[in-house]
């Protein structure tokens, strides 16, 4: 078992504060106010970016996937996994320096009922303050688009002049 510092050892616990999801804490405010949260499906978050940058905009993933399905989010055959109903094991955590890295295999629920499980693999940069300075994000993004952003209400086709759907 490798011998943390004092610091190695505070971002660990702000990583794992992160992943608390009994917790009600603000999570954005573990990150330094020009945090950038890196995850390569651009579809998460807003406006089709990879690269999320500033607090607010960290904030907006870390809250998103806690909203039930929208009208709109449906539309777009968006299917967020609910956050009440996250969890994570195969937890692997290793610190170096300012480095923080974290795999785990997480389980949820989408908010149609679906079944969500992916694997995850974390790199997190910690400033001198131990506030989440840059966040690498890693996870089977086919999988994920698949499950989460690809799920469109289907409905057959139907001649015209057909009976009204029900």
């Amino acid at each position: 078992m490798p011998r943390y510092t004092e610091e190695e050892e505070r971002n660990m616990a702000v990583v794992e504060r992160l992943f608390d999801t009994t917790s009600s804490e603000d999570k954005s405010l573990l990150f330094a106010e020009d945090a950038v949260w890196w995850n390569g499906l651009p579809f998460v978050g807003e406006g089709g970016e990879t690269e999320h940058k500033g607090r607010a905009a960290i904030n907006g993933i870390l809250t998103g996937a806690t909203s039930g399905p929208s009208e709109k989010k449906t539309n777009r055959g968006v299917d967020a996994y609910d956050v009440s109903t996250i969890r994570n094991e195969d937890e692997v955590v290793l610190a170096d320096g300012d480095y923080v890295v974290r795999q785990h295999t997480m389980r949820a629920k989408t908010h149609g009922g679906r079944d969500y499980t992916n694997v995850y693999c974390f790199v997190f940069r910690f400033d001198d303050e131990g506030r989440i300075k840059y966040l690498t994000e890693h996870w089977n993004t086919w999988h994920a688009y698949n499950v989460l952003f690809n799920h469109f209400p289907m409905e057959p086709a139907h001649p015209e002049g057909s009976p009204e759907k029900a």
